[in-house]
């Protein structure tokens, strides 16, 4: 019995500096039959020559050049040429375990009632050069009213952890809302795969790594806490009644309580007293890991 092909949709946007990683972990896929769509949206440091060195001799590669459009664009222009049954995006600075492709495929093979299959994902923080773990939510077979009231704060995963079957979207069908600009683009998207009313699979397996760069903790919030408020009023006419009373002030009070816990921590960090125990406490836990307690 022939394989089923999957589609990975990989966006590029100045990532020279990491994206031959990402496309390593494609090839490093004990599942071999697929394709690898990558959309440089722009790029204007050498991704486009790192890319095409790595891809020159494995015809699985397609590789298209676009003027900066933002990501939404980019993925969907990956999604019309693609030809799999089973779409991955994934953004070029993160990365796949090997075994990624192969075990969600036959989670697809064993569960044939599933449209949506999520594995578990690790962390991977440049700044510490460290891998964490985090446990979420489980995730819910319908798992709308999760995705609209807990992103962020009990439910969360990355777009690559994601294996969708390709029959979620007609063929006039694109993935992404192009009349939308703004970050929070992929809370959007997956409260608008959720509308489908799909049937959900979580993988309780670690099978992909998310990426974190050295961008400052509280500027982060910042930006997500805002961007969130502004993709809600975005999403909030597509929602079903019954989330229409108290959807957007969820989300404005959500937002605004991440937004002052991250200006706590920061103060928090600043103070004389922070300082002064980190100094303090530093040679306790050193002798402490010396004399093995």
């Amino acid at each position: 019995m022939k394989q089923p092909l999957v589609s990975v949709i990989v966006t590029c946007y100045n990532q020279a500096h990491c994206i031959a990683n990402t496309l390593e972990s494609i090839v490093s896929q004990t599942y071999t039959n697929w394709e690898c769509v990558i959309v440089d949206d722009g790029s204007m440091d050498t991704s486009a020559e790192v890319i095409k060195e790595f891809i020159k001799d494995d015809t699985r590669f397609t590789y298209l050049f676009q003027d900066n459009q933002g990501v939404s664009r980019a993925r969907n222009k990956g999604f019309t040429i693609a030809k799999g049954d089973f779409i991955n995006f994934l953004d070029g600075d993160d990365t796949f375990l090997p075994n990624k492709l192969q075990e969600q495929v036959q989670v697809f093979e064993d569960n044939p009632e599933i449209a949506v299959c999520i594995c578990d994902h690790q962390h991977f923080l440049a700044q510490k050069d460290a891998y964490v773990h985090y446990t979420y939510e489980t995730l819910e077979p319908n798992p709308l009213r999760q995705i609209i009231y807990s992103w962020q704060q009990g439910l969360a995963f990355p777009l690559h952890a994601v294996l969708y079957n390709r029959k979620l979207w007609t063929e006039a069908e694109q993935p992404y809302p192009e009349d939308y600009e703004g970050r929070s683009e992929d809370w959007i998207f997956n409260i608008l795969v959720a509308l489908k009313n799909k049937t959900y699979y979580f993988l309780n397996e670690v099978l992909c790594t998310y990426h974190h760069d050295d961008t400052n903790y509280t500027t982060e919030i910042y930006n997500s806490a805002g961007s969130a408020i502004h993709a809600a009023f975005y999403i909030h006419p597509y929602l079903p009644a019954e989330f229409q009373t108290d959807f957007l002030d969820h989300t404005i009070r959500k937002s605004m309580n991440r937004f002052l816990e991250s200006k706590k921590v920061e103060i928090l960090h600043s103070s004389g007293n922070w300082r002064l125990g980190n100094r303090i406490s530093k040679p306790l836990f050193w002798l402490k890991k010396k004399l093995n307690f």
